[in-house]
């Protein structure tokens, strides 16, 4: 007997990301008649665990560069349009900076693969290096840790979230896909180290 089609709810609902070792995150596609979408950053959204040390106990930047694969299929007419919005967050925390919010034509993002007209096609995009800590208030280089004493390490956990529109050119219709992925950025203040050595010369006659 054959089982119920999913609906795009549930088509939808299966791109949700499984986050793995290093950040990567491994999205899923379902070939139907009726169009869909698939979202792919495979080890790619630059969301590795970072770590740095200053002798001045503060960072400069938390900068990041994602990178993506979006693939369509079935869209009649092709599409008129790819929208991206990627956000940054302190995990556990309400508020949140809009890093980009426009097309794959916009500025901060290239592209490479097919072109918007193809019915079935796939594109990877990538987007300019941004430092999520001088866009807005709700990820700022104090978040980090800030005149860290000699020996004191402070860690916090970022959260970034990207969410795909593709919009096909007849009747706009539209599927959306979300990614969401965490790093934590580690700032250690190293304990002040000094050796001191010499000859003492020592001679006799």
């Amino acid at each position: 007997m054959t089982g119920p089609t999913p609906s795009r709810r549930t088509v939808l609902k299966s791109l949700a990301a499984a986050t793995g070792a290093g950040g990567a995150i491994a999205g899923g596609s379902y070939v139907a008649t009726r169009p869909s979408v698939a979202v792919e950053t495979e080890n790619v959204l630059d969301a590795a665990d970072v770590r740095i040390e200053r002798n001045d106990g503060e960072l400069d930047a938390v900068t990041v560069a994602p990178e993506l694969a979006v693939e369509w299929s079935d869209f009649g007419g092709g599409l008129d349009r790819i929208g991206l919005t990627l956000s940054a967050a302190l995990d556990g925390e309400s508020g949140y900076d809009l890093l980009f919010d426009g097309t794959t034509a916009a500025d901060g993002v290239s592209t490479d693969g097919d072109g918007l007209d193809a019915v079935d096609g796939a594109v990877a995009l990538a987007f300019d290096r941004v430092d999520i800590t001088a866009v807005g208030d709700a990820v700022t280089r104090s978040d980090f840790g800030t005149n860290l004493g000699p020996g004191e390490v402070v860690t916090t956990t970022v959260e970034l979230t990207l969410r795909v529109d593709v919009v096909g050119s007849q009747n706009a219709e539209t599927e959306t896909a979300f990614e969401t992925v965490t790093f934590d950025v580690t700032l250690q203040n190293p304990e002040g180290e000094a050796t001191a050595s010499g000859a003492a010369n020592t001679d006799a006659e």
